[in-house]
């Protein structure tokens, strides 16, 4: 990732740890498109419960990977909202 945005100048890397809560967003996603995805494939497609259960595992592996950085992106996005920097920049705390 970049130190920091090319247009602001606002600071990417905060502190040690900030981007652990992109997890959540990722995790929570990902749960979320794999619960819809089995029961419209369960219910509404005549699709076999292992062709659903293959598909489905590949797409947990490989979407997590593609979203990394929009969740990370995400996470620092709600931080500026809900705790904006008085000048709009903080400087990375050590």
């Amino acid at each position: 990732m970049r130190p920091k945005c090319s247009e602001c100048g606002l600071p990417f890397e905060r502190e040690p740890g900030f981007y652990l809560g992109s997890i959540y967003f990722n995790y929570g996603l990902t749960a979320l498109v794999v619960t819809v995805a089995y029961f419209v494939l369960y219910f509404a497609a005549d699709v076999s419960q292992t062709t659903a259960l293959v598909s489905l595992t590949a797409f947990c592996l490989l979407f997590p990977l593609w979203f990394f950085r929009y969740a990370r992106s995400l996470w620092l996005g709600m931080d500026q909202y809900l705790d904006p920097a008085a000048d709009g920049h903080d400087e990375p705390k050590r």
